[in-house]
């Protein structure tokens, strides 16, 4: 196995973590607590923004992780890609999903009536 190929393996395996903590949050299963889901003082104050937010996040987080998958998956297979640029590629392609999600739900919570503007 290839540097390329240990690259898209991390992907793809971040990428079903991600996917498998986002779930329960979609389902709206993970009450308020102090460890796990989109943890604000707003969402942490109100029950159900906290089940509305973390089910918008989770739903992100879902959608990102599948096109930052997609893309990692078409960049091995399809363009010639320097050995210096597989491990950057490779940390954005499991960072930005959530940095995505977490930054569109932050704003989702702030416009969401009542939550403490």
């Amino acid at each position: 196995m290839d540097l390329y190929d240990k690259s898209l393996v991390t992907v793809i395996g971040v990428s079903l973590v991600l996917v498998a903590l986002a779930i329960p949050l979609v389902l709206r299963r993970v009450p308020p607590n102090p460890v796990y889901g989109f943890r604000t003082r707003a969402t942490q104050a109100d029950a159900a923004l906290w089940r509305e937010a973390n089910a918008y996040f989770g739903r992100l987080l879902i959608a990102a992780t599948a096109i930052a998958c997609a893309f990692a998956i078409t960049v091995r297979f399809t363009l010639p890609l320097a050995p210096g640029l597989v491990v950057p590629l490779t940390v954005a392609c499991f960072t930005l999903p959530g940095l995505f999600a977490a930054l569109a739900t932050l704003r989702f919570v702030r416009q969401h009536p009542g939550a403490g503007r």
